[in-house]
């Protein structure tokens, strides 16, 4: 049949098919699929956790922004929570920290916005009573 006409051979029909096949079940790097993301590697918290190492407000100093002071509350109020995060600054992997709440044993984060947002949204999810499960999805969802 001619092509100038609207319509098209049975051939070249079966090809079209066959490309509208191939992109729908494997053209998913297009934008409007956007790639799921990343699951960082999480860590068990370690049992009885407690905060008693993360720095105090005494050793910090009192001029630190609003946001800092903030991030190290988040981790003396829910220690059980950050030891189960992953820190998705990757900090851990250049400094050993083996959780976010390791991380809040130092000075690390009162110059780091990764750790600081992190805490935060995990401190505002623990107290919204979510699980860790669910708060590490949102990490996983918001960084990775």
């Amino acid at each position: 049949m001619e092509h100038g006409s609207g319509t098209i051979g049975r051939g070249e029909f079966l090809e079209r098919c066959a490309t509208l096949f191939a992109l729908a079940a494997f053209g998913r790097s297009d934008s409007r699929w956007p790639d799921p993301p990343r699951s960082f590697p999480h860590p068990d918290p370690r049992p009885d956790i407690t905060a008693e190492r993360v720095l105090s407000v005494e050793t910090l100093g009192s001029s630190r922004p609003k946001r800092v002071m903030d991030a190290y509350e988040a981790a003396r109020k829910y220690p059980e929570i950050l030891d189960g995060l992953y820190c998705a600054c990757q900090c851990s992997g250049k400094s050993g920290h083996r959780s976010l709440l390791v991380c809040f044993e130092t000075m690390q984060p009162t110059g780091c916005g990764g750790c600081q947002e992190e805490a935060e949204l995990a401190g505002k999810l623990a107290k919204q009573e979510k699980t860790l499960a669910d708060i590490r999805l949102a990490v996983d969802k918001a960084y990775g």
